[in-house]
């Protein structure tokens, strides 16, 4: 499936849908005037010129004339309802399928008292994310820079590792595209993100979350909050982490690396959704996307359900664990 990630009419909608479904409101329907898409309450009527209208996790076709669009599965994966009797926008179709389910999966996990968290990677066909030596601007394109600047706008943070924010010093916002800023958080078990310079542009104003293992020492630079946890030899208890972050008001995350901190949320079954973007290249020898113990059976591997979209001729695999996640 072709899925174009230019600026859009689209993308306001889902903005919408996000800020709809932290309210509580899930009857909510995807309603096209002209070219214009936007998100509101379901209603018993429309009382509206609308071209298209498409209903979220409806069971059945509303009474006002909306077409099932999108529920949840048991698997995570998207459950569409594809309409028929008139074509449906390439576009908006193609975004819903990679940007429902986060959006559906985080106001869930808000309801339950728990968090969503999506990891993204960028590799190569032979799966390595970096040269040998950690060059990797840029494997992805300009399509993947903006599939993840929106990711950060529809989740409440986005998290790093210490050695992620020393190698790429990121910005961690959503200049290239509209909607709000997440909260900026690192993992640093040891501490040594505290040591970093404090010209660092996760540590601009607002600031960022730097989470840590209990007892570590270190002062703070100037907008960095130290958030102990549960840890030890500088790796840090998942679990513990997110529960810290929740009762800091942070109940979605998405994870942009580096290898080390996304295969320790792999490794605990703390990840919702694993986002896998293919680049049409090939490195050799270089850093791998995941560092993960060895398995002494193709059966004891981790598996997924996946659905897939196209970023400009790369692929994007959206991937959810199936037996669900452990936190």
């Amino acid at each position: 499936m072709v899925c174009e990630f230019g600026d859009d009419s689209a993308w306001p909608a889902f903005l919408e849908a996000r800020a709809w479904l932290q309210q509580g409101r899930e009857d909510l329907w995807f309603v096209q005037r002209g070219d214009a898409w936007t998100c509101e309450p379901a209603t018993s009527e429309l009382g509206i010129a609308a071209r298209q209208v498409f209903a979220l996790a409806a069971p059945d076709v509303t009474p006002g004339g909306a077409l099932t669009l999108y529920a949840p599965t048991t698997t995570g994966a998207p459950g569409f309802v594809h309409p028929t009797g008139r074509p449906v926008e390439a576009t908006f179709l193609a975004m819903a399928r990679v940007y429902l389910p986060v959006l559906m999966g985080a106001a869930a996990a808000r309801r339950r008292g728990r968090t969503f968290t999506t990891g993204h990677v960028t590799q190569t066909l032979d799966g390595r994310i970096a040269c040998a030596n950690g060059q990797s601007q840029w494997i992805g394109n300009a399509a993947d820079l903006r599939h993840a600047h929106r990711m950060r706008a529809l989740l409440d943070g986005v998290l790093v590792g210490a050695g992620t924010l020393r190698t790429d010093d990121p910005r961690l916002d959503v200049r290239h595209v509209r909607g709000p800023n997440p909260r900026r958080i690192v993992f640093s078990g040891a501490g040594s993100a505290l040591r970093e310079p404090t010209r660092r542009h996760a540590f601009r104003p607002p600031g960022c979350d730097v989470v840590v293992g209990a007892g570590v020492a270190g002062d703070a630079p100037p907008g960095v909050t130290v958030v102990p946890v549960a840890g030890s030899g500088g790796e840090l208890d998942v679990a513990a982490a997110l529960a810290a972050l929740r009762a800091r008001g942070v109940h979605s995350i998405y994870l942009e690396g580096g290898s080390a901190t996304l295969s320790s949320f792999l490794r605990t079954r703390c990840l919702d959704l694993l986002q896998v973007h293919i680049a049409g290249m090939v490195l050799g020898s270089g850093l791998p996307s995941f560092s993960l113990p060895p398995v002494e059976h193709v059966d004891h591997g981790l598996r997924f359900a996946m659905d897939h979209a196209m970023l400009d001729g790369h692929v994007l695999l959206s991937c959810w664990p199936v037996g669900g996640t452990a936190a």
